[in-house]
């Protein structure tokens, strides 16, 4: 018969791995509930380009994003058909936050045609909405610099919404 008060060291990485598995989501709950201004979920983001005196202002443009859990960040472009940006976010402290965005660019044949790097410090104004501003990088398949524009962003989270009357059932 086995004697199971025994000690191994198994059993303490055992112990300690069930340990940790128990206080991590414990300790993001707690942090997550001491700053009420998260950056999960998807948003709707305007971005509007700044330019120097004297240039004519681009027309702004939408985008979304969407913030997971662990820093991970998903986006899209209006703008671009197919547009898929990966990326992470960041806490930085307050009711600051940051974001770097990279997309793949492709020609009309499909080849590859170079990178956008989207990077924004952003404000949370409230539990919904957040202002900020945005450095887009774009690159040609080489890498070689084609432009580099800053502008302003303000998001807006996505928010559940009812059917249509039509539809409920």
């Amino acid at each position: 018969m086995k004697n199971r008060s025994v000690v191994t060291p198994g059993r303490i990485i055992y112990a300690l791995t069930l340990a940790a598995v128990i206080a991590v989501p414990t300790f993001t709950l707690r942090a997550q509930a001491e700053h009420p201004f998260q950056m999960e979920g998807s948003w709707t983001v305007i971005v509007t380009p700044v330019v120097p005196p004297g240039v004519p202002q681009p027309p702004s443009f939408h985008a979304y994003a969407t913030a997971a859990g662990g820093g991970a960040l998903f986006g899209s472009d209006r703008n671009r058909p197919y547009s898929k940006q990966h990326g992470v976010w960041e806490h930085l402290g307050g009711h600051d936050f940051a974001w770097t965005l990279v997309e793949d660019l492709f020609d009309a044949a499909g080849n590859f045609a170079g990178t956008i790097k989207i990077r924004v410090r952003l404000t949370m104004i409230g539990r919904e909405e957040f202002v900020g501003s945005s450095n887009g990088e774009w690159r040609d398949a080489d890498g070689n610099l084609i432009f580099n524009r800053c502008g302003t962003v303000r998001g807006e989270r996505i928010q559940i919404e009812p059917l249509a009357q039509h539809c409920q059932q």
